[in-house]
């Protein structure tokens, strides 16, 4: 089980450890992001010390329905205990946790600052 807390910005944050270049896990907070569908978003001064691989770049719809594209990169993150590959999207802004790595688990919050949250894989 993951575990975090809504921060009194209202924002739901869960920490989650990517590897870094030295081949240590390091820890990030990251805000669950429901209307984001990829795995993870990070800004580009972040990947820098991270042990990620290229990608390609690809086009997304933002929230307001306008249209970008932006790079993504490879990388393997602690999810639930065990290294997992995910896709990390280039982006300015609030590192953010979406869909695609939340896909198959519970999510549970208490909507209150300093509320619990809880990620559990869904068996």
């Amino acid at each position: 089980m993951i575990s975090g807390e809504v921060w009194p910005n209202r924002r739901a944050i869960v920490s989650v450890e990517l590897l870094g270049a030295d081949g240590q896990f390091q820890p990030f907070d990251f805000a669950l992001d429901t209307g984001f569908d990829g795995d993870l978003s990070l800004p580009s001064q972040t990947l820098h010390g991270l042990d990620v691989a290229a990608e390609s770049e690809r086009a997304f719809e933002l929230a307001d329905g306008s249209r970008t594209t932006a790079r993504t990169w490879s990388a393997t993150a602690l999810w639930n205990g065990t290294p997992r590959t995910i896709l990390i999207v280039e982006m300015a802004g609030e590192k953010l946790l979406g869909m695609d790595l939340l896909w198959q688990s519970r999510i549970t919050l208490e909507a209150r600052a300093y509320g619990p949250v809880e990620i559990a894989t869904l068996v």
